[in-house]
């Protein structure tokens, strides 16, 4: 009995030693996933979402008090295709990431949405807007604004500064944001009196294929008989650089042009092949660098420390996105399980962001006011300013 007595208080010490050494270990890594196309025809897009993912787990990890777990960002490449999208996601669940930003288009959410569902991994989209696909899972959420609250304000904004009545649109009919806000943009022109769409130039482009030249397009708005005084693009990155460059090359020109998410990393792109194309192009946007809200213009001055560069939307809505997943990771308390942090997020109302005020409404969609710019140089400058 003696010896026993002996050999369990030796066991008892050894476990106490054990639990003082782990007690001082270093937190276990909170695994954060990045699901951006790095590759392909989208690459700046993803480069881009890369810069301000970094960017935002450096400033969490260096905030967070010592007995935090720190972040550490999971990035897989999604290739630009909806294929890559979807090995990009497999390989984060295999690697046993749980909670995900990406991927980029609403094309290639719309992939993996019953990947996410099934897996029951929390992603946040950062730029799809395509209208209904956070209803397709309840772990999916978007926190760049669908078309249904982009499209009616920025038909407001843009026909109560320009004043138009002739309209024309040209449509990526291959891509699913582009169609979506398309159908928003007939549906809300049709509430405008006196206002009517009289050319509907189309072309198609999946995610993976080259531009197409779009000329016969553009010279049939160029060519018409028919009065336009406001014409609207809708498609991917790629397709507005293009069309941007192409029109002014073919002389469409004394037009005001409108494009629904169109970046200032477009502008930029544009510009580094003709500077004046892009000048005076109305854009309908989530977020511009000349923002006034109070966590924007810090947004920016940590950006510009940082780079030596203002940032742009796609810098800015990535940010975003990783900041509402660490809020919600955080506000679910020590060792967060995916079902808590997608409760936290569901729960998100009335948030401070970059954007203001910031919701997901019961569909995980964002819920906050869009904005209206016009290209100025390398930046959007807000409407009327």
């Amino acid at each position: 009995m003696r010896f026993l007595s002996l050999v369990l208080s030796v066991l008892l010490v050894v476990s106490l030693s054990s639990c003082d050494s782990n007690s001082t270990d270093e937190p276990i890594e909170t695994y954060i996933g990045l699901a951006a196309p790095l590759t392909g025809a989208l690459a700046r897009a993803g480069q881009n979402m890369r810069i301000a993912a970094e960017m935002s787990i450096a400033l969490a990890n260096e905030s967070r008090s010592e007995d935090t777990p720190p972040y550490r960002l999971i990035i897989e490449d999604t290739g630009s295709t909806t294929e890559g999208a979807e090995e990009a996601f497999e390989n984060l669940i295999a690697d046993g990431v749980r909670f995900v930003i990406g991927p980029f288009t609403s094309s290639n959410t719309a992939h993996v949405t019953s990947l996410i569902d099934e897996s029951g991994i929390v992603t946040i989209a950062p730029a799809s807007a395509a209208a209904g696909l956070s209803a397709e899972s309840q772990w999916l959420f978007r926190s760049s604004l669908t078309v249904d609250i982009l499209i009616p304000e920025g038909v407001r904004a843009t026909h109560e500064f320009i004043k138009y009545t002739n309209v024309a649109t040209v449509t990526n009919q291959a891509d699913r944001f582009s169609k979506s806000a398309r159908d928003k943009f007939v549906e809300e022109l049709g509430k405008l009196s006196g206002v009517t769409l009289n050319l509907k130039e189309t072309f198609s482009r999946f995610d993976d294929e080259i531009v197409p030249e779009m000329d016969s397009q553009i010279r049939a708005l160029a060519n018409t008989n028919e009065k336009i005084d406001a014409l609207v693009f809708f498609g991917q990155a790629p397709d507005r650089i293009h069309f941007i460059l192409r029109a002014h090359e073919l002389g469409l020109r004394g037009i005001p042009i409108i494009i629904p998410l169109l970046s200032t990393s477009d502008l930029r792109l544009a510009r580094e092949t003709n500077p004046i194309a892009t000048e005076g192009i109305f854009a309908i946007q989530v977020w511009i660098s000349g923002s006034t809200h109070a966590a924007s213009k810090e947004f920016v001055a940590a950006f510009e420390k940082r780079y030596g560069d203002t940032p742009n939307d796609q810098h800015a809505r990535t940010y975003a996105a990783v900041g509402l997943l660490l809020e919600a990771i955080e506000d679910a308390g020590a060792n967060p399980s995916s079902e808590n942090v997608r409760e936290e997020l569901a729960d998100m109302r009335n948030v401070d962001t970059i954007y203001g005020s910031f919701s997901f409404d019961k569909n995980g969609d964002a819920d906050f006011t869009p904005l209206v710019g016009v290209a100025r140089g390398r930046n959007l400058a807000p409407l009327g300013k």
